[in-house]
């Protein structure tokens, strides 16, 4: 995933709203689009960012009438240029995908609009798509001619394996690096399926802050940004 690039997995069309435009059409576009966050321009430059969550909060300020009299009360009493985060985390199409996860994770932010040469909004990129994309690269590959029990070792070959590389790395012994090799690729694959169990559950019951930091990290351990044996 090291030299795959935002431009394969970004949204390219995306749903954004004019600067000037109402708040209940914010609103509208929330209820009406399967998104959670909805770049703000101004013609075709981008100003600002709203999220579902900034929207949501809303709903404490309105008093308990009619739609049409909320509608105008939010209408008067806020604007998206107030509401909007300005002080943004963008990306480019040809930024590596590994690139882009990393900043999401070191800013805490769900999402990167991607910007054309003239700073134009083109795309935008979530840590959902950099999650599925990590998984369309995940799986093991059986080789043209052989059968299943000859490539894949039984979890007790494997232990011995393990286990016999653990001692020739610590003894010394590994003059070739066979062990090393092996032990990295173990540690690797078992950071993997706990990447995979945890983004089935992410993608399936919702965004949490501390499961999106989490799996933030796996990325960037992967990409081989950051040392993947640390702890989480």
């Amino acid at each position: 995933m090291q030299n795959e690039r935002v431009r394969h997995i970004m949204t390219q069309t995306v749903v954004s709203i004019g600067i000037h435009e109402s708040i209940t059409e914010a609103l509208s576009l929330f209820a009406k689009y399967p998104i959670h966050h909805l770049p703000v321009v101004e013609g075709s430059e981008l100003k600002g960012m709203l999220s579902s969550a900034d929207i949501l909060k809303l709903e404490y300020f309105l008093p308990k009438s009619s739609a049409p009299e909320s509608a105008a009360l939010l209408n008067e009493r806020f604007r998206i240029e107030v509401l909007m985060r300005r002080s943004l985390v963008t990306a480019k199409a040809d930024d590596t995908i590994a690139d882009a996860a990393s900043s999401m994770a070191s800013h805490g932010v769900h999402s990167l609009p991607v910007l054309g040469d003239g700073n134009e909004l083109i795309g935008i990129v979530t840590t959902t798509d950099v999650m599925q994309a990590l998984l369309h690269g995940i799986g093991i590959h059986s080789v043209p001619g052989q059968s299943d029990s000859k490539s894949n070792p039984t979890e007790l070959e494997m232990r011995r394996a393990v286990e016999a590389a653990t001692t020739a790395v610590q003894a010394g012994t590994d003059s070739k690096g066979v062990g090393a090799c092996l032990l990295s690729l173990h540690q690797r694959n078992a950071l993997l399926e706990k990447l995979l169990s945890d983004v089935a559950l992410y993608l399936h019951s919702g965004q949490d802050g501390r499961m999106h930091a989490r799996l933030l990290k796996y990325v960037q351990r992967l990409s081989g940004q950051t040392d993947f044996l640390a702890p989480l």
